[in-house]
């Protein structure tokens, strides 16, 4: 499968003193299961890179970041030579200016998410204020975006946000702009402020975008506990399905649709509560998925269209 949402450019920066450990979990997760997708450095507060990723704020630098990273995935083959992938960006809070876009599009980066949860001097995130939008630079950043072609993930942006950055790809639609949801689910589901309403899925497949069902228990169903038992786990993975149903009958295809892990197994925080995060274990999230969806009564055609076409043909191709 193409998991559209992987923070392991982060692992890896995190692990950079220990890249023993980095390679052996690469060995694990893409041995006959993620076979490529888009790898994120991820950005935060300066408060909450340290506590949550142990990483200082003089230590964060986008371009430095991605040169040492680039630098251990060649030196340590992390990655097979037969992985597709491409590199992403999730918050833009520490470029610099828009013409590190420049640079780091040079470096490999193909995806962006202009904000994480909070807002920043491009726009809305999640968390933010719900009448900011796109600021000014924001807008200058979207269009420079579209010219170099890299694609907006639209994933934690507020609504505001949301259909501003539509608004302005919907005017640049002869150059074809690239939009998805990485890592987002149906907000008539599970009404959470990171999930996708009915409209915003609609106005990602006007622009022949796709969105990636995302295997986070909080993000699929809210739920009273967080037990363990295998009743529990059935819960969820049904309440996963739920989600790519309801946009297949939204959509009345599957054409649309792909998956995401955003795998939180590495927090340091609350390590109980990211190590149990996501619906599937990392190393097997293929096989749990497929068999789901075979469960479901989902056409082989149709699963390989969620797993590996849908991306290959409305993102990797489009580059």
């Amino acid at each position: 499968m193409y998991d559209l949402h992987y923070d392991l450019l982060t692992y890896i920066l995190m692990n950079k003193n220990n890249l023993s450990k980095v390679k052996k979990h690469c060995e694990e997760i893409f041995k006959n299961n993620i076979r490529g997708g888009i790898f994120n450095l991820f950005y935060m507060s300066p408060k909450e890179m340290k506590e949550e990723l142990n990483i200082d704020f003089e230590d964060i630098e986008i371009i430095n970041n991605l040169k040492q990273v680039i630098k251990a995935i060649n030196k340590y083959k992390l990655i097979p030579s037969n992985v597709k992938y491409i590199f992403g960006i999730e918050g833009l809070d520490y470029l610099k200016d828009l013409e590190d876009l420049d640079e780091i599009y040079k470096l490999g980066v193909r995806s962006v998410n202009i904000v994480w949860n909070n807002d920043n001097k491009f726009g809305g995130g999640a968390r933010g204020d719900e009448k900011q939008g796109l600021t000014e630079l924001g807008e200058k950043l979207v269009k420079k975006l579209v010219e170099l072609n890299i694609a907006i993930d639209l994933s934690h942006s507020n609504e505001k946000t949301f259909y501003d950055i539509i608004h302005i790809c919907n005017k640049l639609k002869e150059k074809k702009p690239i939009v998805f949801a990485s890592h987002s689910n149906c907000k008539a589901i599970c009404d959470v402020n990171r999930n996708l309403s009915d409209e915003q899925i609609l106005e990602i497949k006007k622009l022949n975008g796709v969105i990636g069902v995302v295997e986070i228990k909080k993000f699929c169903k809210i739920l009273s506990e967080n037990r363990k038992d295998e009743q529990e786990t059935k819960k969820y993975r049904l309440a996963y399905a739920q989600h790519i149903n309801y946009i297949r009958d939204l959509l009345g295809d599957v054409e649309n649709i792909s998956v995401s892990t955003d795998d939180m197994s590495y927090y340091k925080i609350e390590p109980d509560y990211f190590q149990n995060a996501n619906i599937f274990r990392q190393k097997e999230v293929k096989k749990g998925i497929k068999k789901l969806l075979l469960n479901e009564g989902y056409s082989k055609k149709e699963i390989n269209s969620i797993l590996y076409k849908n991306f290959e043909n409305k993102i990797l191709r489009n580059l």
